[in-house]
């Protein structure tokens, strides 16, 4: 029986772009860093598979990121929509929605639209992260 959604994964072309953009701009730590070879080729079914694996951890909520040596992954996709198949975005609760906005504008980071308040009390804004996957911002007042 399933008890709780415990982690996103993604693989990305620069680890280190990805572990920098988690832990300084959403405020991430890093709570794992390590390689794995075998166990990993044989859960993914690709003989020689080889990775370096790196949670990043903010409450309860971790980030797994996945960079590949065998096998290598295509380019990530930087016109990716939110309305496009598969995972969409990767939600964060924050708070002071206002400042945290103006914050992340003024590290340069790339909002798909404008912040809105979707339903009363309710504010979100899309924004994309190391590599051009959608995150969401979202406060509940």
């Amino acid at each position: 029986m399933f008890k709780r959604m415990d982690h996103v994964g993604l693989s990305v072309a620069n680890i280190e772009k990805a572990i920098e953009f988690y832990r300084d701009v959403v405020g991430m730590e890093k709570a794992l860093d390590r390689e794995v070879d075998s166990p990993l080729a044989r859960i993914i079914g690709i003989e020689g598979a080889k990775a370096r694996i790196v949670h990043m951890k903010l409450g309860q909520a971790v980030v797994e990121l996945f960079d590949y040596y065998h096998p290598k992954g295509r380019e990530p996709r930087p016109d990716q929509n939110q309305s496009d198949y598969g995972l969409t975005h990767i939600g964060f609760m924050v708070e002071d929605f206002d400042q945290t906005y103006q914050d992340l504008k003024a590290r340069g980071v790339q909002f798909l639209g404008e912040p809105v308040e979707i339903r009363p009390g309710v504010f979100v804004a899309y924004f994309r992260g190391a590599e051009h996957e959608i995150c969401e911002m979202r406060e509940i007042t």
